[in-house]
């Protein structure tokens, strides 16, 4: 298919991957990937005018996608379902710390956790294990759609295929496929699989909606599994052939209200009415990749360090006008400047960003021969007292009731 299924689900085991229910998919825009890759050298053994072998390097992996704003604003009581399980896990991986107690919201503290990314096609799936969010890039044009481009990192990204079995496989942990198509699950050692009977869509008892199985090995065309002897996987009778697929949910189960930007508000606390012609606010983790451990050729738990510092970078573009020239005057001041965007019907659940102190460069300001003069801020987002941790705030709001 052209568009991927996407889910996300928190890891009980770091590294681990754990199985996604229908619930854990999101909606994501076009672009999104999961990139695995290896890179090799050749060997300077001297071999005169002949390369004769390889150097493997640290394996590399990392994942990007872009999602709409999708709020469910029906909602009446404060919970934290009105943003899709998946998406809490991104932002509280961003942020690091939820309160759900009045709609869910997020703060800057220290993520500790990992996550299963899986993204689904139509004949192969990309696994992605010991996840993180590494950088979030919101985007609130007014002459767009919002939007947020979401990146990070991850242990490695194993690649699933479907492979045939016409084998009577009871009695069992293993799967014995055509002949040449144990390559497809090769590499894919401690992924996700199911076991699907010859229509396409029922699933074997062996491998019900929740509950796949791990691949332990795989020698040339037979694929061993763990849990227990497979009962209900007999590709040679009445229901052959049985097909050994990478694992998705049976029915996907979404958040679909994007909030686009016609209904929403942009304000610095001191000032007049404010027309932003785009407002981006750019997090970024800049975690410290556990790429370093001897003996290992990837990530090694837990995969990351947050040594570094939480950055929100926040840009707003403005017409120059007497409110925007006083707010000029306060920048050149270095003054902090309280902001807050709103996105969506605030009568209604709505995404709601404070930034309580952001101090923004002095902007130069060019004059075009005709039209307004668009002047571009930009700055970062500091905490109004130390440790205070309070940069910046997402919440998921409403004024009605919170």
């Amino acid at each position: 298919r052209s568009s991927d299924l996407w889910y996300a689900k928190l890891e009980t085991t770091r590294g681990e991957l754990k199985a996604p229910t229908g619930a854990d998919f999101f909606f994501t825009l076009g672009g999104g990937s999961i990139e695995h890759t290896q890179p090799i050298e050749s060997s300077p053994h001297r071999s005169g005018r002949h390369h004769n072998n390889i150097i493997k390097k640290k394996k590399e992996a990392s994942w990007s996608l872009s999602t709409y704003f999708n709020i469910d604003d029906t909602l009446v009581a404060a919970a934290a379902a009105e943003v899709d399980p998946a998406v809490r896990l991104l932002w509280k991986s961003m942020l690091g710390a939820e309160d759900v107690s009045s709609g869910a919201k997020y703060t800057a503290a220290i993520p500790n956790f990992t996550f299963s990314i899986f993204e689904c096609s139509d004949k192969w799936a990309r696994q992605a294990r010991g996840s993180f969010v590494q950088g979030a890039n919101m985007s609130f044009p007014g002459d767009g759609e919002a939007t947020c481009e979401w990146s990070g990192g991850c242990k490695d990204a194993l690649y699933v295929g479907i492979g045939k079995s016409v084998t009577d496989n009871d009695g069992a942990n293993t799967v014995t496929l055509q002949a040449g198509e144990g390559a497809l699950f090769e590499k894919a050692i401690g992924a996700l699989v199911m076991l699907i009977e010859a229509n396409g869509t029922t699933r074997s008892a062996d491998t019900p909606d929740g509950t796949p199985r791990k691949i332990v090995s795989v020698l040339g065309d037979v694929v061993t599994l763990d849990g227990a002897v497979l009962a209900d996987a007999d590709g040679s009778g009445l229901n052959a052939p049985l097909y050994l697929v990478y694992y998705e949910p049976v029915t996907p189960v979404a958040i679909d209200n994007p909030q686009t930007g016609l209904v929403g508000s942009f304000a610095i606390t001191g000032f007049g009415t404010l027309c932003a012609r785009s407002v981006g606010i750019n997090l970024t983790n800049d975690h410290e990749l556990v790429n370093y451990c001897y003996g290992s050729d990837s990530l090694k738990a837990p995969f990351y360090v947050t040594g570094n510092r939480m950055t929100a970078e926040v840009t707003f573009e403005s017409n120059m006008d007497e409110n925007l020239l006083a707010i000029f005057n306060s920048v050149q001041n270095f003054d902090g400047q309280e902001m807050a965007l709103e996105l969506g019907d605030n009568t209604k659940r709505y995404l709601k960003v404070d930034l309580p102190n952001v101090k923004f460069s002095i902007p130069s300001i060019a004059i075009p021969d005709t039209g307004s003069v668009p002047v571009t801020f930009t700055g970062n987002a500091y905490q109004t007292a130390f440790d205070a941790a309070d940069e910046i705030s997402v919440h998921l709001d409403r004024k009605s009731v919170v």
